[in-house]
């Protein structure tokens, strides 16, 4: 039997990427562990902001789900992705999917643990780019002085240049 997804999928890369540049892809995987793709889907791209949500599932995994808690709340901020947003008497980041929160959340793991995570999560081993971090670094300061924040909150516990840096 044909299946419609591939057909839908190209219909709303085609609504939606019209004034987009660069290399357009629409994927997705279904429960049973098909996976449709359509576009340039086979391009490989930097996930950055989108690993949050990957890291945040290997730190539960990881520590579990209270301790990850401690660290780090689930409020929904509304907030742009680099405020620094702390809640009043704990001092914790708010939001796992900002910034302040992303980098509470990578203290809680090690550089292979991630690496390995993400790996698994994409069902391959997952390439680092040098350049991007590189070019990521030079503009980091704001995420540099949170780190230093929540580090002087006891929040973050390990070196505040090696968060940064994962």
């Amino acid at each position: 039997m044909h299946s419609l997804l591939p057909d839908y999928l190209s219909e709303v890369l085609d609504a939606c990427g019209r004034d987009a540049g660069g290399d357009l892809a629409l994927a997705l995987a279904t429960l049973d562990g098909a996976v449709y793709g359509v576009g340039d889907d086979r391009s490989r791209f930097t996930i950055q902001s989108i690993s949050k949500p990957f890291a945040y599932a290997l730190a539960i995994d990881r520590h579990g789900l209270d301790a990850v808690l401690e660290r780090v709340g689930v409020e929904p901020s509304g907030d742009a992705s680099n405020e620094l947003s702390l809640e009043a008497g704990t001092a914790r980041p708010l939001n796992p999917m900002i910034n302040a929160g992303a980098l509470t959340v990578h203290a809680l793991l090690d550089d292979e643990t991630v690496r390995q995570g993400f790996s698994a999560f994409a069902g391959r081993d997952l390439e680092f780019d040098e350049s991007v971090l590189a070019s990521e670094l030079v503009t980091a300061d704001r995420d540099r002085a949170m780190a230093f924040m929540l580090r002087s909150h006891r929040i973050v516990g390990r070196d505040v240049m090696q968060v940064v840096e994962g």
